[in-house]
Parts: structure tokens; C-alpha cells; sequence
């Protein structure tokens, strides 16, 4: 590009093909892809013994750190509309929180206030349903804290599953997702929270984390 029409030409041209790539072949591969997604999962929710739950709860903080896990909104919607309820959002919730209760275990395991300082508003943040600043700013830059999440996770998707816990609504979780089971549920629904919290928390402080990880990083 002649430097005289780099500065328009350049964006101009660079929104250009991006959105003829973007609408006629990354929009309906991801297409394809979100629809089998939610397929898949629709299957899996009809699994017994806890199966859906144990594997729905490991694997949703893997869907979260992709980024497409607002597809799952329309699943939600379906089943609020066919079903009158959301068993989905109770499989997911325990992986929210515990996350959560990983990254705690690391901010109070460790003597670096630096990693205190970033361990405990992202917990905060986790418990309100919002686990992006705990998996990417702590859990999953030392593998062991996320992958007992995931762990702590399934814990708390199966124990929603064998409690036929179910959501009257969607799109929060973690503790504002309590006013989604105020139809009798609640003592259930923080009971699932403890499950992941308690597997979460107690498998990266014993085992998940120590202060050499900081130096080898």
C-alpha cells in the first residue's frame, strides 16, 4: 500500500475481506460448530446415575476459557420454554464456584502479596459469577488450581444431578444464582456449592499449589 493511502485504504480494506470471510465462512462454520454443541449437550443432560452432571460440571470452565459459552444461552431458553425449568444452569453453577475456591486456596497458601492482591478480588469476583479474572489471572497459569476446579466442579454437577436440582430461571449463577432456586431449593442449591468448594479448596492446598510455582514463573 503506497504510504499516501495507508492510513485509509489500509482499515478500510482490512473490514473488507474480514467481513466477507467472517459472514460467508467463520459465521456458518461456528454455526455448524454451536448447534452440535448444543445438540451434544441436550444428549448429555439425559444421562443417569449423575453422569450428565459429573461431565457437564468438569467440562463447562473448559467451554469458558474458549469463549463460546454464551451459545449455551440458547439451550437455556429452550428448556425454560419446553420444560419450565433450566437443569442446565444447575449442572454449571458448582464450576463457577469453584474456580473460586481454587484460586482462595492459592491466595491464602501463599506468602506473595502480590499474588494475595490478585488471588482474592478474583475470588470475590468468582462467587458473584464471574470466573474469567480467577482461571486466566491465577488458576490457569499454575494448571493444578484449574484442573482441581474442573475437578471441583464435576463434584458439584453431580451431587445438582442426584439432587434433581433445577433452575426456574438463567444467565446468573454462583451466589446471585440462589434466586433462581427460591422454589424450595435453596438449601439444596448452596449444598452443591459446598460440594465444589469443599473439593476445590481442599485439592489445591494440599496439592495444587506452593510458592516454588512463583519462582519457576
Amino acid at each position: 500500500m503506497p504510504e499516501s493511502l495507508d492510513l485509509v485504504m489500509t482499515p478500510f480494506l482490512t473490514l473488507l475481506i474480514m467481513s466477507a470471510v467472517s459472514l460467508l465462512a467463520v459465521g456458518p462454520l461456528f454455526h455448524v460448530v454451536e448447534v452440535t454443541m448444543v445438540e451434544t449437550t441436550k444428549y448429555l443432560l439425559e444421562l443417569p446415575f449423575g453422569l450428565s452432571g459429573l461431565f457437564v460440571g468438569f467440562v463447562w470452565d473448559l467451554i469458558v476459557i474458549t469463549g463460546v459459552h454464551h451459545v449455551f444461552n440458547l439451550l437455556e431458553i429452550q428448556l425454560l420454554a419446553n420444560e419450565g425449568s433450566n437443569v442446565f444452569n444447575a449442572l454449571i453453577t458448582g464450576a463457577i464456584s469453584a474456580q473460586g475456591a481454587a484460586c482462595l486456596a492459592v491466595g491464602i497458601k501463599t506468602k506473595s502479596k502480590k499474588m494475595k492482591a490478585l488471588c482474592f478480588p478474583s475470588t470475590v469476583s468468582a462467587f458473584l459469577g464471574i470466573i474469567e479474572p480467577a482461571i486466566f489471572g491465577v488458576n490457569l497459569r499454575y494448571y493444578r488450581p484449574f484442573i482441581f476446579g474442573l475437578i471441583g466442579g464435576a463434584a458439584g454437577g453431580f451431587t445438582a444431578q442426584i439432587l434433581g436440582l433445577s433452575a426456574s430461571g438463567m444467565a446468573i449463577t454462583a451466589l446471585p444464582g440462589a434466586l433462581l432456586y427460591l422454589d424450595g431449593q435453596i438449601l439444596s442449591y448452596f449444598l452443591v456449592h459446598a460440594v465444589s468448594c469443599v473439593v476445590a479448596f481442599s485439592l489445591t492446598y494440599s496439592m495444587g499449589f506452593s510458592d516454588k510455582m512463583l519462582e519457576k514463573k
